[in-house]
């Protein structure tokens, strides 16, 4: 018997109006962590300045103190994952956190603000200072996992690697906000850089968005919808049956399948991280250009800004894994590239550059839904702090392990120390089998031709 291509063609259009993204509620649950990214962006680039030159603090004092976050989030991370998928309340699982965290994470900083601008006009407070420091960072942890959470509550799964994309978009955002608005409230008062207005641009913000948040975002509903959604597409099952609270059970193949994903979270961001910490030394020490000259580094964040959403098409046709496997193969092509450049040859970085910003996003919004395929939707929280405690060991690891490098064989070893962890991470993802999305389009057509 033969098929009906007209009938097929209308059954895939319309398969895929109901599987369509909702662009709006993806940017609308991004909200907390454009919040936290903002936090992040003001928090790496102001502390360290305000230790060593307002508390006048040695760098390796202060590198201890800027660590912190990362045992915070080591430790923390996926408790606070845990405890969200745990909670039930009328306003969710997630934002009892979200909210929470945000309230502490606003009084911290804005006592962090006071006590620095006491600082600048002479009355030193290292130890509350530090204290309200610690508050803060403790707060913002508790909701990273949840906020990214949100992304597998609110979304079925054949969807979210755009959500993660638009998530993922949504930082990038909250990042150049802060260099173009944030950084010009700094303030000078004789040579001390004065970060009050910078740190208030920062805790109105924080509070404007997540009120936008609280009014917008019904999440229990959110949840309601997708569950309905998955019933209609029929895609319950072990993993989506939100009245089973039992937790996941892997298989021999899916546990050894998060082990070599987390692995490549683990390469990837070893290599990001140990590349971009040194890359401003690199800049100077090894093809003689000075510290200001940001123009490949603003071609590389903004073209892997812009990358993301097209990113998210590439995945939806070709899968997760393989879009992984190109994406690391191009930023290892890429960080291998600028082992080549010489001071002679020096705008030949922008090429390396330019593969490198288009193959980050292939496997940078791809990794965390993968992690998440492999967890019931009801452990999403859990299976999220996996994911960041990958990233986050890679993050405290990347830089001395790169400086060791760096120390033996100079700066021009970077580019290869980076290929060379975005080359294993290729070649680890070759015997995963499980983290996809399940092809729901072609279960509906063949349902549809029975």
């Amino acid at each position: 018997m033969g098929v009906d291509t007209e009938a097929l063609d209308m059954i895939r259009e319309e398969h895929e109006k109901k599987t369509r993204m909702p662009l709006g509620r993806a940017v609308f649950i991004s909200l907390p962590f454009f919040v936290l990214t903002l936090f992040w962006q003001a928090y790496d680039y102001i502390v360290p300045l305000i230790l060593s030159r307002h508390f006048s603090l040695g760098t390796t004092i202060y590198s201890i103190i800027m660590s912190a976050d990362n045992v915070f989030a080591m430790i923390f991370l996926p408790l606070f994952g845990i405890l969200s998928d745990r909670i039930n309340s009328k306003l969710g699982r997630r934002t009892p956190l979200i909210l929470f965290g945000t309230l502490g994470g606003v009084v911290g900083l804005f006592f962090m603000a006071r006590i620095d601008a006491l600082a600048v006009s002479g009355n030193i407070q290292l130890v509350p200072f530090l204290a309200a420091l610690l508050a803060t960072v403790f707060f913002m942890s508790l909701y990273r996992s949840p906020s990214a959470a949100l992304v597998a509550d609110c979304f079925i799964r054949p969807q979210r690697t755009k959500a993660n994309a638009v998530l993922n978009l949504m930082g990038a955002f909250a990042g150049v906000l802060f260099g173009l608005a944030g950084r010009r409230l700094i303030s000078y008062q004789g040579d001390l850089p004065v970060f009050t207005g910078c740190m208030y641009f920062v805790i109105i913000m924080m509070c404007a968005i997540m009120i936008l948040y609280v009014i917008i975002v019904r999440e229990n509903a959110l949840v309601n919808e997708v569950r309905q959604q998955n019933e209609r597409l029929g895609l319950i099952d072990e993993k989506t049956d939100s009245t089973d609270r039992s937790l996941t059970k892997l298989s021999a193949g899916e546990r050894k399948s998060l082990w070599l994903i987390l692995i490549t979270v683990f390469l990837v961001y070893i290599s990001y991280n140990g590349f971009h910490t040194h890359y401003t030394n690199y800049l100077v020490t090894r093809l003689k250009q000075p510290a200001s000259w940001t123009g490949p580094y603003l071609v590389e964040v903004v073209l892997a800004m812009l990358m993301m959403i097209p990113a998210a098409f590439i995945t939806t046709r070709f899968g997760r894994r393989k879009s992984c496997m190109v994406g690391s193969l191009m930023c290892a092509v890429g960080y291998f590239g600028t082992s080549l450049v010489t001071p002679e040859k020096v705008n030949t970085i922008y090429i390396w550059f330019v593969i490198a910003a288009i193959g980050f996003p292939l496997f940078g919004i791809n990794l965390g839904p993968m992690v998440l395929e492999l967890g019931k939707d009801i452990d999403a929280g859990r299976y999220l702090g996996y994911y960041y405690v990958a990233a986050t060991g890679a993050q405290i690891v990347a830089p001395t392990l790169a400086s060791l490098f760096i120390n033996r064989w100079g700066y021009g070893v970077l580019g290869i120390f980076s290929s060379f962890f975005t080359a294993i991470a290729f070649l680890v993802l070759l015997p995963v089998r499980y983290g996809d999305v399940k092809p729901s389009l072609k279960h509906a057509i063949d349902d549809a031709i029975a």
